[in-house]
């Protein structure tokens, strides 16, 4: 299994070979590494295997709410033909964004999630709170008028 950056939007995860459960558990704790560390706003699965196995399904799936949980749009690109087909009779083409080729996927992931945008960085959230907070406890003075009192008192 190895990913690389596609561009500064798309990280490519590559899964080859998982026909087991121990190589889907190992397949699945490298793409959550990925998907904690990802620096992009979208992660494309490239399967390259020839048949679909049932813990490379339940992998996938398992898969989404957790790049959701982090952010991270995440779309699956099917090379061969059977596989494409596997997903789709199980009805899991929608929910997991499949593609064929990783053009389509680019394509897929730009016009879905804004992923043309790269993510804003975490000191801005910082940045924002401060300024709220600053105009909270010292409000701006300016453009009020000077407070009158309502009443007066003679005092003799």
């Amino acid at each position: 299994m190895k990913s690389y950056r596609l561009d500064r939007t798309h990280r490519v995860v590559e899964l080859h070979g998982v026909v087991e459960s121990e190589d889907a558990s190992a397949a699945e704790r490298h793409v959550r590494t990925q998907l904690r560390r990802c620096d992009t706003p979208a992660v494309i699965v490239d399967l390259d295997s020839a048949e679909l196995w049932a813990s490379l399904m339940n992998l996938l799936v398992r898969l989404r709410p957790f790049a959701e949980r982090y952010g991270v749009f995440l779309c699956v690109t099917a090379r061969h033909q059977q596989v494409a087909e596997a997903l789709r009779e199980a009805g899991l083409e929608r929910i997991l964004r499949v593609t064929r080729t990783l053009s389509q996927a680019r394509a897929r992931t730009s016009v879905c999630c804004a992923a043309a945008s790269p993510r804003p960085p975490a000191s801005t959230v910082g940045t924002r709170l401060k300024v709220q907070l600053y105009r909270f406890v010292c409000p701006d003075t300016k453009g009020r008028a000077a407070a009158q009192p309502s009443v007066t008192y003679d005092v003799r």
